[in-house]
């Protein structure tokens, strides 16, 4: 635990301290220990800094000195409340710029707040990028490969939130939606507001899109379709903990489930695969979602780690 108190008191003062970091070197203050060992820490920035006259020295709390523990305590606080606002400080003024990213493994699901306010709900197998600049440059622009679901926080000055897909933009207009990306085809829900979507070729009219509807963009064919009156359960279930396989073709159902787990699948039955689903299966992992599809398909799995393999019983 010292040489942790050590290493975190050095952060501290150089002000490097991350938050999960500053939240455990507070928790280490409450140790039996703490006294002794930040009366050290001190004794020895005080050695150093006498060293060096840039250096605003630190009075070291005397070990030996006849005070109470109560005002020893508070010269300590007082202290380590100078050092902590000046390591906030320094960590507001070190804020991260460029491109920050963000992902899920097979069968993760991740919740994300991100610095503007907006909420993400990112599906397992995906990755977000984020520009820290947005601030700066006056656009917030994520980066989606995979499936989420935003919830986007309206600011003032109407800052622009755009989602890149690779040959296809979303221009957010206050809203909260779908998009999945995963296959050759972008899918885009609308569950709130409005989003224009907009396609890499100018000739291309950009298709406004209201709650409700959902968009399939084919982005090699330019290929758009577009249903309207859909809802959340039906075009983005998994958000509420459920995959929805609704009027899904077996084959199709194991494209998705090797998306979401990883799992490469084999079945040599292909009117196994031609099989009509109507089913939502809860999104925990995938011994449930084996589990759920083998009774109700009357099949079984065969797995060699990753490599699954479907028979009929």
């Amino acid at each position: 635990m010292k040489n942790k108190f050590q290493e975190l008191f050095k952060k501290y003062v150089d002000g490097t301290l991350s938050r999960e970091e500053y939240d455990k070197f507070l928790s280490l203050l409450d140790s039996e220990s703490a006294m002794a060992d930040l009366d050290n820490e001190l004794e020895n920035l005080w050695k150093k800094d006498s060293q060096n006259e840039s250096k605003v020295p630190v009075k070291p709390i005397a070990a030996k000195a006849s005070y109470s523990p109560k005002f020893i305590w508070g010269i300590a606080a007082s202290v380590l409340m100078v050092l902590g606002f000046a390591s906030w400080f320094l960590l507001l003024q070190q804020r991260p710029s460029g491109i920050e990213s963000y992902s899920t493994d097979f069968g993760e699901v991740r919740e994300l707040l991100l610095p503007d306010g907006s909420e993400v709900k990112l599906n397992a197998n995906s990755t977000i990028t984020w520009d820290n600049a947005w601030e700066e440059k006056g656009k917030r622009q994520i980066v989606l490969t995979g499936e989420a679901f935003f919830d986007i926080q309206s600011l003032p000055g109407k800052i622009p939130f755009v989602v890149e897909t690779g040959k296809v933009s979303l221009e957010v207009i206050g809203t909260s939606f779908n998009v999945d990306n995963r296959s050759e085809k972008v899918e885009i829900y609308l569950d709130e507001g409005r989003l224009n979507v907009h396609m890499e070729d100018p000739e291309i009219d950009i298709i406004k899109m209201i709650p409700g509807d959902k968009v399939q963009v084919d982005p090699e064919t330019n290929k758009i379709d577009k249903e309207s009156n859909t809802s959340l359960i039906n075009s983005a279930s998994w958000k509420n903990g459920i995959l929805n396989f609704k009027d899904m073709k077996l084959a199709d159902v194991l494209v998705k489930l090797t998306d979401i787990y990883g799992k490469t699948f084999v079945c040599e039955n292909e009117a196994l695969l031609d099989i009509d689903l109507y089913l939502g299966v809860p999104f925990a992992d995938w011994d449930t979602v084996k589990q759920v599809l083998a009774l109700s398909l009357d099949i079984e799995f065969i797995e060699n780690n990753d490599l699954v393999e479907i028979k009929r019983l």
